[in-house]
């Protein structure tokens, strides 16, 4: 193994990683349909969970990091940035471990077959040990957020102004700062207008297809066990000739996603321990439920985690609850937002 590697602290294995290695998962199970693996049983089972997820009209995605605070803490001060005094404040561990960040989707027809006019509701939900940091919901043309930023600046460690800090004429801005829901018409915000590029299903195919050869090339699937109508599937693979390979397959898409999509590259998996990692599947009446990845399988001896210590990234599936229309919402006026320009250009 590279002696750089050795040296690389997991925290940074983990920072490099833990996007991409939740689309490889998700890979994992959407594109299990191709010759080499068709024929092996356990991957059946988990391409067939996931087109029943494709039949349901709504879904929920939950990402979670089952870890233990203090251990989440411990690699968080020796990270490269704590070591150069820009990591959070303390007790930053006890939030990546209670956080879950939560996406749905509702439409009027089955997902798999939904075109982006179909969906009526999205929703993205994060999530702390003392309940909602912040929630954002669309329907229609319609939108609306809420924060919790007396939560932010406690985690953050820095003061956050109140509402009782802002005169009258902020109008919706008072209730924003309440931690209340505020509606903001989409065509306000800067780019509204702007046209986003799409891949055309030649291009998407093409994608599909080389994933498809990667994931042939690179994973095997086992059959774990199960009872009760539970059914436990694991997926091994080389880590980092998988996530680079994935990452090789995605390039040539770069150009056409929107500004701000960065993708991963292969360059940055070049750290990435070069050796069999695992994620697992679990199968709840054949619908896929969860997909779990043990981010401590990243670590070396270099990065001193106890023997048996555990780093859980968890991907948890389900119907998503009906997206409706806050009752109480303010609505963020083009006054607001003046208000906001002329404070910051007073602040200037």
């Amino acid at each position: 193994m590279n002696v750089h590697l050795q040296e690389e602290p997991v925290i940074s294995a983990i920072r490099n990683t833990l996007i991409a290695v939740g689309c490889a998962a998700a890979v994992l199970a959407g594109a299990t349909a191709c010759d080499p693996i068709e024929s092996v049983s356990a991957a059946h089972q988990v391409d067939d969970a996931v087109e029943q997820l494709g039949e349901q009209r709504s879904l929920t995605v939950e990402f979670g990091l089952d870890a233990d605070a203090a251990t989440l803490d411990r690699l968080i001060r020796e990270s490269d940035e704590a070591q150069r005094g820009d990591g959070p404040p303390p007790g930053f561990g006890a939030f990546l471990g209670n956080a879950r960040v939560q996406l749905s989707l509702q439409a009027e027809k089955p997902l798999a077959d939904a075109e982006e006019k179909d969906f009526s509701g999205t929703s993205m939900k994060i999530t702390g040990a003392d309940g909602t940091l912040v929630e954002y919901r669309a329907l229609g043309e319609d939108t609306y957020y809420r924060a919790d930023l007396a939560a932010f600046g406690k985690l953050a460690d820095t003061p956050m102004p109140t509402a009782a800090d802002l005169p009258e004429e902020a109008g919706a801005l008072r209730s924003a700062l309440q931690g209340k829901w505020v509606e903001v018409d989409p065509r306000m915000l800067p780019g509204a207008a702007r046209d986003e590029p799409a891949l055309d299903d030649k291009a998407q195919a093409e994608l599909l297809k080389g994933i498809r050869k990667v994931l042939a090339r690179e994973v095997t699937f086992k059959d774990d066990g199960g009872s009760g109508g539970t059914s436990r599937i694991s997926a091994r693979a080389n880590a980092r000739s998988l996530l680079t390979g994935l990452a090789e397959e995605l390039e040539p898409i770069a150009g056409d996603l929107p500004p701000g999509s960065d993708l991963p590259t292969a360059e940055d998996f070049r750290t990435v321990p070069e050796k069999k990692v695992k994620v697992d599947f679990l199968l709840k009446d054949g619908k896929l439920r969860q997909i779990t990845f043990d981010l401590a399988q990243l670590a070396d001896r270099s990065d001193g985690l106890k023997k048996g210590t555990k780093l859980p990234l968890t991907v948890k599936f389900g119907k998503a609850p009906k997206i409706e229309r806050p009752a109480d919402a303010t609505e963020l006026t083009l006054s607001d937002l003046a208000f906001i320009a002329g404070s910051r250009t007073a602040v200037r």
